[in-house]
């Protein structure tokens, strides 16, 4: 056995220890693994007593190589998130085997969670992947469809671009609503400081106001299209006529705002539901 081939080999191992089913690593070559939960279903004996069937898994979980360093993570031949670290990787496509072909798997629990700043994705209490924040420019964006990558593969609707933020920042409506209009900023921005301190990100989800405390929540829907996205305040500003929001150029794409410059919108401030 290879040295790489004994590091997936003993992951799994402490992974199943516990486990009542057992799971095979095949086609350890060329780079790719491929991960096939056999679950043993065995039928009561017929009258005769000389029948016991073996099922196929539902979902055939796979783990190949995206590039140099990253491996892809596929469901049924779809590709769902990536991962750096092969035994990580490993070891979390060996999980998703034994999670999605239990009789009880309810895919509908795939959610996506911001704990301590990082962005994970999770099944019920357990971690499936975090996501490498400093290797992305969105995160929210990024987790979001990690996970609706995973929910579609397994028959669920995918989660609106809402419905994932304000789930994984454990966000609630207020009453408090702001009916005005929206412009945009970017490009001429990018890192620069912003009034909070931060540097600008365009591709991250958020925006300027003239007073609402930084880090607020907003969500921010284009009145002309009906579509919506969660931004934080984290900058001030507009400063040109009567405009209420500057939003970020992701922010701007979202709302489908971006060509068009300004946009009527109605902004509901969000808040954890302890302080709803």
């Amino acid at each position: 056995m290879s040295s790489l081939s004994s590091i997936v080999a003993i992951s799994l191992s402490s992974l199943i220890s516990s486990a009542s089913s057992p799971i095979f690593f095949t086609k350890f070559i060329n780079h790719r693994i491929d991960c096939e939960l056999c679950i043993a279903n065995r039928q009561l004996h017929s009258n005769n007593g000389n029948s016991t069937n073996l099922n196929q898994p539902k979902y055939a979980i796979e783990l190949r190589l995206k590039s140099d360093d990253e491996w892809m993570i596929m469901v049924n031949r779809q590709p769902t998130f990536w991962l750096k670290d092969l035994p990580k990787a490993a070891i979390v496509t060996a999980k998703l085997a034994l999670i999605m072909n239990s009789p009880e798997f309810d895919p509908n629990r795939l959610e996506p969670v911001v704990i301590n700043g990082e962005y994970i994705g999770k099944y019920k209490n357990d971690i499936l992947f975090k996501l490498p924040k400093s290797e992305v420019v969105n995160p929210s964006l990024n987790l979001t469809q990690w996970i609706n990558n995973l929910r579609v593969s397994a028959g669920a609707e995918p989660l609106t671009l809402v419905e994932a933020q304000k789930q994984m920042f454990q966000l609630a409506s207020t009453n408090e609503q702001i009916d005005g209009i929206a412009s945009w900023y970017g490009p001429y921005f990018q890192g620069r400081q912003t009034a909070s301190g931060e540097q600008f990100e365009q591709q991250d989800f958020t925006a300027a106001h003239p007073s609402l405390p930084f880090d607020t929540y907003l969500k921010v829907t284009n009145q002309n299209n009906g579509r919506s996205v969660v931004v934080r305040i984290n900058d001030r500003g507009p400063y040109v006529g009567d405009r209420n929001l500057d939003l970020s150029h992701a922010a701007a794409i979202a709302l489908n705002s971006d060509e068009v410059g300004v946009v009527p919108i109605t902004a509901t401030v969000l808040v954890p539901p302890k302080n709803n």
